[in-house]
């Protein structure tokens, strides 16, 4: 039969920065427990795997029950990087000054006045109008019709972590096993 189990331990602190861990490390193994097991496999998501925690469940199940072996999902150091579909795994999206800063250069551009971007909701309505505007002038042939306008924002990760170039992930797989 197939054994899913979950566990949450601690981990290390990033002792580069001297920054406490605020969250304990969870990582969730699978196996069949009517084979022997011949080996330990870690299966790693990439960068944003988080989006589809359900991807990330069903393949180490696959693997388990393909292979007489234990598959490990380590949800390691700001493995949250992205939108998820399960909350408790998501990024917050926000927008920092640069963020801002190019959204209110294509305002500009397009001659649109506005108060102070302090908003999500504020950005979003401007954003509408920018969007209305950049319509009426391709409808116009007053545009470029492949004319595009390039924004970005930000994704906090939870638990405040930060990116550290994947050296507290390397050790919190370490640690898993």
């Amino acid at each position: 039969m197939l054994i899913n189990k979950t566990y949450f331990i601690d981990s290390c602190d990033d002792v580069e920065l001297n920054i406490k861990r605020e969250s304990k490390l969870e990582y969730r193994i699978t196996y069949d427990d009517s084979k022997d097991m011949k080996a330990i496999v870690f299966v790693i998501g990439g960068y944003g795997a988080n989006a589809n925690m359900h991807f990330l469940e069903s393949y180490r199940k696959f693997i388990a029950k393909k292979f007489d072996v234990i598959a490990v999902s380590v949800l390691y150091h700001c493995f949250c990087q992205r939108r998820s579909d399960v909350d408790r795994y998501s990024a917050e999206m926000t927008f920092l000054l640069d963020d801002l800063r190019m959204f209110q250069k294509a305002f500009d551009e397009f001659d649109i006045k506005v108060d102070t971007l302090d908003s999500t909701e504020k950005l979003e309505k401007y954003y509408k109008l920018l969007e209305e505007k950049m319509v009426q002038l391709k409808e116009q042939n007053l545009l470029d019709k492949n004319y595009k306008v390039n924004f970005s924002c930000t994704f906090i990760p939870p638990n405040n972590e930060y990116q550290n170039f994947g050296i507290m992930a390397a050790i919190d797989h370490i640690n898993a096993l």
